[in-house]
């Protein structure tokens, strides 16, 4: 069975890079991936951000759980240079959060923030 995912993605640190790289392996991951076109926008409940985040939303299917999914995206953000020192500087090189998988709202506070909200009405999706 395939299940619908929903994924924000968010990088403020050598953001170019790093969004190019978690499409490149997300799209290695997922058995069908669309992504929205990417922008800017400012930190959301972040005091310690060195600037604003290049976000974008996919949407997706896999036939991975959630549970099976989710160290899969940690693994991207580590590959991508995550690390707790560069997020206690206000760096995140890489943010790829699972926000709905199948029904399952994971990130509900998340599916209500103009950045996840633009990615969908830009891939013309519902939440």
């Amino acid at each position: 069975m395939l299940y619908r995912v929903i994924l924000s993605l968010g990088s403020n640190y050598n953001e170019q890079q790093n969004m190019a790289f978690a499409v490149e392996q997300l799209k290695r991951l997922f058995l069908s991936i669309r992504f929205s076109e990417s922008y800017y926008t400012e930190p959301v409940g972040s005091s310690y951000s060195i600037g604003n985040y290049l976000n974008q939303v996919a949407i997706a299917y896999t036939d991975c759980s959630s549970d099976e999914l989710k160290p899969l995206l940690k693994e991207i953000e580590k590959a991508a240079g995550r690390s707790p020192q560069l997020k206690a500087e206000g760096k995140i090189p890489l943010d790829v959060d699972l926000v709905k998988w199948s029904d399952w709202v994971i990130k509900p506070a998340d599916l209500q923030q103009d950045y996840v909200l633009w990615g969908l009405s830009d891939l013309q999706e519902e939440p």
